[in-house]
């Protein structure tokens, strides 16, 4: 049987040229023969029916457009992607099966990403090839659909892999992903180096055997298997655990322990994310302030001491209350130029040429009346306040009686080391002031000198009135004798 076309196109010809057009053109779809037993129907098929059932085959969605862009025809595959019939589909418009831009034919005939509408609301990123045609004397579109979205997906996650990995390679703390069973699955490069051995792999437990800090944190580690451990830490949150590491790389130095959940796009736990915060410095930043608030502590309570007992005893030696407020002031100055001189030198110490300098400024060490002599001496922190106030002393008496008084006196410090430098040998002398007569005066400035000297500088005072002026020798311990705990209250006790 051949269609009315092919009977019409082959007037000219006879009819067995005629059938025989017809059958090349795919216009004949059975044919009629005189077989042994009869006639006999043979079917034929079209030469586009390989390609219908290649394209209904087809792993990608696949459409024809006709030359309006409306869709005439569509493959199952497509009805898969989009959720749609194949007769909720024909007759649409192309544009219609997009959200956001529609694609076009390329010029060079590549491929272009968009987002397929699907039945359910959502979108289905897909890659649309498109090549115009004419078939037939008919202008038509071939489109195919591939679906994209297990790309896009191994895609995201290899991006959030190498995201993840970029931020464990450039954090400064020991970071590792632990999976459900404890076992480590990523670790940055400070956890790597940290763990005596390579820690992906094995159970949190074994790359990183912990110790507590604190006697309570050793207790509560100790109630944990560790098997247990792995798994809390794999699964339950926590903060602020301070522990120690027991290998050779972490030795003497502490850690802070923290550790989250880790979850998936459905929020289910995974995992968790376990860092090791080095808190080394911190710790011992805290303990070095809790000796310094303590160390402030004894020395505020020993200011306060030496102002009340020297309040009192100048009171009880000043002849009139103006005396008393002199001395006094003088004495608290004294007292405030040693506290600059440790501010400065961030309670380090100081050299004592750069000491007697400071505290003797006010009675003229500068012009030519005092004279220094002697080798290069650093005095720790807990010597300054002390001779300080020696030399005040000193230096008072000196410029009210002494030589410092008279127009011509002059006052020769000179000091020495002994013991290999253990101790100092300090001489005030002074020449050219008032003769001394009976064996000069002793006050409370003497009482001050002798028991700072013997209290607080751990030494020896030798105070001579000569009649030719005043020789003081110093005797003392560069170095610290006793421990911070049991050094004397103060050398000026109150009464």
């Amino acid at each position: 049987m051949a269609s009315t076309d092919a009977m019409q196109a082959g007037r000219p010809r006879n009819e067995a040229e005629e059938t025989v057009e017809a059958i090349h053109r795919g216009n004949v779809d059975a044919v009629v023969v005189q077989g042994p037993t009869g006639p006999q129907v043979i079917m034929l098929q079209g030469a586009d029916a390989p390609y219908h059932v290649l394209v209904e085959r087809m792993s990608d969605g696949a459409l024809t457009l006709d030359a309006d862009g409306c869709i005439v025809y569509v493959n199952s595959r497509l009805c898969a992607l989009t959720g749609l019939g194949v007769q909720q589909l024909v007759g649409r418009s192309f544009a219609s099966l997009f959200a956001g831009a529609v694609p076009e034919q390329r010029a060079d005939d590549a491929a272009t990403d968009a987002q397929l509408c699907r039945a359910d609301g959502g979108q289905l990123p897909v890659s649309v090839w498109m090549r115009q045609m004419a078939m037939g004397g008919v202008v038509a579109t071939l489109v195919t659909l591939t679906d994209m979205s297990i790309q896009r997906r191994a895609e995201e996650v290899a991006n959030a892999e190498r995201f993840a990995r970029s931020i464990l390679e450039q954090a400064t703390d020991a970071v590792v992903v632990l999976a459900l069973d404890g076992r480590i699955t990523h670790a940055s490069w400070v956890a790597e180096q940290l763990a005596e051995r390579p820690p992906v792999g094995q159970l949190f437990s074994e790359a990183f055997p912990l110790d507590g800090q604190s006697a309570s944190q050793r207790g509560t580690l100790t109630r944990f298997s560790r098997e247990s451990l792995d798994q809390a830490l794999a699964t339950k949150p926590f903060h602020g655990v301070e522990v120690a590491l027991r290998n050779a790389q972490a030795s003497g130095r502490s850690f802070l322990l923290s550790g989250g959940p880790l979850v998936n796009d459905l929020k289910e736990t995974v995992g968790s994310i376990v860092t090791l915060t080095d808190i080394t410095e911190r710790k011992r930043a805290e303990e070095q302030q809790t000796v310094l608030v303590a160390e402030l502590n004894h020395r505020v309570k020993n200011i306060l001491a030496i102002v009340q007992s020297v309040a009192g005893q100048t009171l009880r030696t000043s002849p009139s209350l103006p005396a008393f407020n002199k001395a006094f002031s003088g004495r608290i100055q004294a007292v405030s130029i040693a506290h600059d001189i440790l501010t400065q030198t961030r309670w380090i110490g100081i050299g004592l040429n750069e000491l007697l300098t400071t505290v003797l400024a006010p009675y003229g060490i500068g012009e030519g009346r005092i004279a220094i002599d002697g080798p290069p001496v650093l005095l720790e922190a807990r010597l300054v306040l002390p001779l300080s106030m020696v030399l005040h002393e000193l230096a008072t008496n000196a410029s009210k009686y002494g030589a410092l008084s008279a127009s011509h006196g002059q006052v020769t410090i000179s000091w020495r080391l002994r013991d290999d430098g253990r101790r100092l040998e300090l001489v005030w002398l002074e020449r050219g002031g008032p003769l001394i007569e009976g064996g000069g005066g002793r006050g409370f400035g003497t009482t001050l000198i002798d028991r700072v000297v013997r209290f607080d500088l751990e030494g020896e005072a030798l105070l001579d009135f000569e009649p030719a002026g005043i020789r003081c020798s110093l005797t003392f311990a560069l170095t610290a004798e006793t421990t911070p705990e049991h050094l004397p209250a103060s050398a000026v006790q109150p009464d």
